[in-house]
């Protein structure tokens, strides 16, 4: 595929092809519209959302791993599983 680039006016809806690709582009074409009109987008007025940092003091923090990964109900080991699910 090739592609061309030129610039032109739509007239009730038809697209001139300038007359120096008209030889060029013979038979079907797929079109790419890009137009230079700003579209203003439904809800543009909306406020955006603003995040503030958020500083803590982690000073006297101990992380335990085993804590933060433990979990009720999660066997520990395949021994422990095999012996609480299976028969």
């Amino acid at each position: 595929m090739i592609a061309y680039e030129f610039k032109t006016t739509v007239s009730n809806g038809v697209i001139r092809i300038p007359a120096e690709y008209k030889d060029k582009v013979p038979g079907v074409v797929k079109v790419i519209l890009l137009s230079d009109e700003s579209v203003k987008c439904v809800g543009s007025n909306k406020k955006k959302a603003v995040f503030t940092a958020v500083s803590l003091d982690t000073k006297g923090f101990v992380f335990n791993r085993e804590e933060a990964n433990e979990r009720e109900g999660v066997c520990k080991t395949q021994t422990e599983y095999n012996d609480k699910f299976r028969p």
